[in-house]
């Protein structure tokens, strides 16, 4: 009688704390406008009825961040990419996505070969939606694109 006890409390704890850690799961949109327009400009705003509508923008393209497999707690992540010469003109993509890998400043820059970066972090549902980051991305790519063009 003890052993289905300790084991039904057990089973009861198991669900409790299940349910606690879904509860506050960080949600991140995840969009790459190379391939979704609606991932340039997103709400930074929404209800949770907007989450659990698959109509509304949020409903589509927020999802819960689940830790990573070294167990690192997830952010999200924006990333405005200026993507110079190739096959098309030079242009700005947006990728929003979950991601790991924490940094000291909020916001830093990278230049890889072929584009330049402007990657942001935050850790609150939906931080990496809204416009202002989208701003200084542009801001960014401007910029970039000006001294290019100043260099040649």
């Amino acid at each position: 009688m003890m052993a289905a006890t300790s084991r039904l409390g057990l089973t009861i704890l198991a669900v409790v704390l299940f349910a606690a850690s879904s509860a506050t799961a960080l949600r991140c949109y995840t969009c790459n406008s190379y391939d979704n327009s609606e991932c340039f400009s997103l709400p930074s705003n929404f209800t949770e009825e907007e989450y659990r509508d698959n109509r509304t923008i949020p409903g589509r393209l927020l999802v819960e961040c689940p830790p990573d497999a070294q167990g690192r707690p997830p952010l999200c992540r924006k990333m405005d990419i200026l993507i110079l010469g190739g096959s098309l003109p030079d242009h700005v993509r947006v990728v929003r996505e979950c991601g790991y890998e924490h940094s000291r400043r909020p916001c830093y820059n990278l230049e890889n070969g072929g584009h330049e970066e402007l990657v942001c972090h935050c850790n609150t549902d939906g931080c990496n939606g809204g416009s202002p980051l989208t701003l200084s991305g542009v801001l960014l790519a401007s910029t970039g694109l000006l001294l290019r063009l100043m260099h040649r």
